[in-house]
C-alpha cells in the first residue's frame, strides 16, 4: 500500500485494472477523454474495485483530446504531486501517449506494461533493462460481467457438482455418444412426454409406449447404466424414477448435457482455467439486485437478459462458450458474438461448441464456417466423436495456455 499509479483510461475494461489487481496501491489516477471515459465505464470499474480492491481510491481526471498541451500540463501536475508515481502503458488514447513521451524525455518516469492476455509484466523504469515477470492476477466470471457493466445472476439450474455427479455426466455422456444424433431427436420426444405426463409425488413417471415410440431407448440404455432407481417395461407403458433430480434435469431437456460435458472436462483438477460457469445468465443493466417487475407509474420494466452455456477464466481472460447438440445458424453466431463482445471485450474467446459435425448440422457449411471465422469465432464440431483429452486440448490451444 502507498503507492500511486497511473492509467491511460481505455475503452478495454481489462486495460484499465491490471495495476488494480496486481498491486492493489493507495491510489490509481486515470487520465482519459471525454468520448471514453464515460459515466457508465467509471461507474462499472469503481464497483469493480469495491470487490477487488476495496482500498484504493480511484481517480479521473477528464482532458480534451485535442489538447496536448493540456495532457502534457497534466502529466507534470501528476509527477510533481506523485515523484514516486508509476505509469502503466497499456492502453490510452495517442494524445496521451504523445505527452507522455515528451514530458518521460525530461524525467525520470516509471513505467511498466501488464500484458492483459498473458499476465506478464514488463518493468521499464528508467535506467533499468526492461524486467518481464508473470503476474498471478485473476478475477472470477462474476467480476468480470461487473466490470463489464453487468450482474452474474443465479443459472437457471443450480448444478452441483459433487464427484458423483461428475461420474453421472460422464455416463450420461457416454450414452449421448453412443446414440450420437438420435439422442437430440429422442430427448425431444422425452421432453414432450414428461410435460403431458408428469411424475407423481414420489418423482414416479408412468410413459406411455405410444407417445415415446422409439425414444424408449433413451431410458433402457439410462436404466443399463445405472441411471434409474427403478425401471420397468410394461406392456403399454414405461414405470420408472430416476436416480435424482440433477439427472432429471438432464434427461428432460434437450442441450443440457453438451453443457455439462463442456464445463466438467474443462474444469477437472488439475485445471488451466481458473473460474468457470455452466449456464451464466447476465442482466445487462448490472442492477439485477434491484429490479422490480415495473416502474413506479405502472409500466414495465425492460430487462436485457442473456444466458451463456459456459464461461471459463483463465486468469483475467474470459471464454465464452455456446453449446448446439443439434443445428446451429448464423443467428447463434450473431448472439455469441453480441454477449461476448460486451462482457469481454476484444481479449475475450469466443467458441461454439457442436455436438455433431458441422458438415451434417448447417446449412450452407462453407459460408457458416467462412462467417465464424470473419467473426473471430472458434468451432469445435463433432465432439461426440472427440475423446475428453482431445477437447481439453482444442480448449487449452483457444486459451493460449
Amino acid at each position: 500500500m502507498g503507492d500511486v499509479f497511473v492509467e491511460f483510461f481505455s475503452d478495454e475494461a481489462l486495460e484499465n485494472i491490471m495495476v488494480l489487481l496486481q498491486y492493489k496501491p493507495e491510489r490509481i489516477i486515470y487520465l482519459g477523454h471525454k468520448h471514453n471515459m464515460i459515466t457508465k465505464k467509471m461507474k462499472s470499474l469503481r464497483k469493480f474495485a469495491g470487490i477487488t480492491s476495496p482500498d484504493t481510491v480511484l481517480e479521473f481526471i477528464e482532458v480534451p483530446r485535442d489538447s496536448l498541451d493540456l495532457c502534457i500540463q497534466t502529466i507534470d501536475d501528476i509527477c510533481d504531486e506523485y515523484p514516486d508515481a508509476r505509469f502503466e502503458l497499456t492502453g490510452g488514447g495517442e494524445m496521451f501517449l504523445i505527452a507522455f513521451g515528451y514530458v518521460s524525455a525530461s524525467r525520470n518516469t516509471r513505467t511498466l506494461r501488464i500484458d492483459p492476455y498473458t499476465g506478464t509484466e514488463m518493468d521499464f523504469s528508467e535506467g533499468k533493462a526492461p524486467v518481464s515477470t508473470k503476474t498471478g492476477v485473476q478475477i472470477s466470471v462474476a467480476e468480470n460481467i461487473v466490470l463489464h457493466g453487468g450482474v452474474l445472476r443465479a443459472p437457471m439450474n443450480n448444478w452441483r457438482f459433487t464427484e458423483q455427479f461428475r461420474e453421472e455426466i460422464r455416463t450420461i455422456w457416454g450414452v449421448a455418444c453412443e446414440l450420437r444424433h438420435n439422442w437430440n431427436k429422442h430427448l425431444a420426444v422425452i421432453e414432450e412426454v414428461v410435460k403431458n405426463y408428469p411424475a407423481d409425488e414420489d418423482g414416479v413417471y408412468r410413459l406411455p409406449k405410444a407417445a415415446l415410440r422409439d425414444a424408449v431407448q433413451i431410458l433402457q440404455r439410462l436404466n443399463e447404466a445405472g441411471m434409474m432407481n427403478f425401471c420397468r417395461f410394461e406392456h403399454s407403458r414405461v414405470v420408472f424414477r430416476f436416480k435424482s433430480k440433477q439427472i432429471r434435469e438432464i434427461v428432460t431437456k434437450t442441450g443440457n448435457i453438451l453443457e455439462l460435458h463442456v464445463y466438467e472436462v474443462a474444469t477437472r483438477p488439475p485445471t488451466e482455467f481458473t473460474d468457470a460457469v455452466v449456464g451464466a445468465v447476465i442482466d445487462w443493466d448490472g442492477e439485477a439486485e434491484i429490479a422490480t417487475d415495473a416502474y413506479p407509474d405502472g409500466r414495465p420494466r425492460s430487462e436485457t437478459i442473456n444466458e451463456i452455456d459456459v464461461i471459463l477464466m483463465r486468469s483475467a481472460v474470459p471464454t465464452f462458450i455456446s453449446c448446439k447438440s443439434g443445428r446451429a445458424d448464423s443467428k447463434a453466431l450473431h448472439e455469441l458474438e453480441t454477449v461476448t463482445s460486451r462482457f469481454g471485450g476484444r481479449y475475450a474467446k469466443k467458441v461454439l461448441v457442436m455436438a455433431t459435425p458441422c458438415d451434417a448440422s448447417t446449412s450452407g457449411t462453407s459460408f457458416f464456417k467462412q462467417r465464424a471465422k470473419d467473426m473471430h469465432i472458434w468451432v469445435i464440431d463433432d465432439v461426440y466423436s472427440m475423446t475428453d483429452a482431445q477437447f481439453l486440448r482444442k480448449l487449452q490451444r483457444i486459451q493460449g495456455a
